[in-house]
């Protein structure tokens, strides 16, 4: 029994060395978009929602919510928000989801409409400009400062928003789903992800349009998401 209660401490011990050990940095830092057109700094997001009665997606909260319930912050809206997941690979079989971006609909710009047919009033829209200052929830990215432990710089982007009205999440696209050649056969790793890159020499980082490679989150080529409908 002497023997086996020195395994049972030499095993302990091996553990709270690995869970410890000092080689392996936890620490989280702060990664900021990338500077483009010179001086911008930016990160900018379209989000379009599907209406039913028009058969449209449109740039505006109206294709889910009424005017009142925006413009008052009414609960089934208030308590919606925009969620953008970041995973490792755009393989949903093998992929691991590592960390999550909220983007609260209180955020974002406004666009201009009339309350109940008579006040013009403005409302928030789901056009999302996010930088040092002003609307900067979701304008950094946190991750592990030392690559030592996990070494992954790239993630593969998604979005869904959460309904406050019907307590489910729409699962969102990279294209308007109308536009592909079937509405419902498609590879989904072609269509449901952006590609981040952090560049760890600037802590910074960089999103691109995923497959094709071109930098998108800029003021003239802002990400856009479009509510996946379906069949």
């Amino acid at each position: 029994m002497y023997g086996q209660q020195l395994d049972l401490e030499k095993y302990e011990e091996d553990v709270l060395e690995k869970i410890l050990n000092p080689n392996d940095d936890f620490e989280v830092t702060r990664f900021d978009h990338q500077t483009y057109d010179v001086t911008k700094t930016s990160i900018n997001y379209d989000f379009y929602l599907y209406e039913e009665d028009s058969q449209q997606w449109l740039n505006s909260y109206q294709a889910k919510f009424s005017t009142n319930q925006i413009y008052y912050f009414e609960p089934p809206f208030d308590k919606s928000f925009w969620k953008i997941d970041f995973y490792d690979s755009p393989t949903p079989r093998t992929q691991k989801s590592y960390f999550t971006v909220i983007l609260p609909v209180q955020q974002g710009l406004t666009q201009a409409t009339v309350l109940n047919n008579t006040t013009p009033v403005t409302i928030r829209k789901p056009k999302y400009v996010l930088d040092y200052i002003g609307d900067k929830e979701g304008f950094f990215l946190y991750w592990l400062k030392g690559r030592g432990f996990l070494n992954i710089n790239t993630f593969y982007m998604t979005a869904k928003f959460f309904d406050g009205s019907t307590g489910q999440f729409i699962k969102m696209m990279n294209t308007q789903q109308n536009l592909l050649p079937n509405m419902y056969d498609f590879p989904p790793e072609s269509y449901f992800y952006y590609k981040v890159d952090l560049d760890y020499l600037t802590q910074t980082y960089q999103v691109f349009n995923y497959p094709t490679g071109n930098r998108t989150g800029t003021v003239s080529n802002p990400i856009k998401w479009y509510e996946y409908t379906n069949p």
